[in-house]
């Protein structure tokens, strides 16, 4: 079986000013480009004239185990409707 690291991105949360449709907050999970690693990416401009951006690395073997841990598991084997998409290596 062959493994592979992590990939692409994801946004897990964005809040826009009401009166101007400005982003002001927004948290991504971003795979490094070695794939060994995960980052949670936050950027913060609620303050005016502060732009904050924090960023927390995890392996993704750690944020399987996180997730595993404190993650409620839904029962059944089908969860929804949508199936998971497959990539195949080159």
């Amino acid at each position: 079986m062959r493994t592979t690291g992590s990939s692409e991105a994801m946004t897990l949360l964005t809040e826009f000013d009401q009166a101007d449709g400005r982003e002001l907050r927004s948290l991504r999970l971003v795979a490094t480009e070695d794939g060994k690693s995960v980052l949670l990416i936050e950027v913060d401009e609620r303050k005016p004239g502060i732009h904050r951006e924090v960023r927390y690395e995890i392996t993704p073997a750690e944020l399987i185990a996180a997730i595993r841990s404190h993650g409620a598991e839904l029962p059944g084997e089908t969860h929804g409707t949508v199936p998971l998409a497959r990539t195949t290596a080159p």
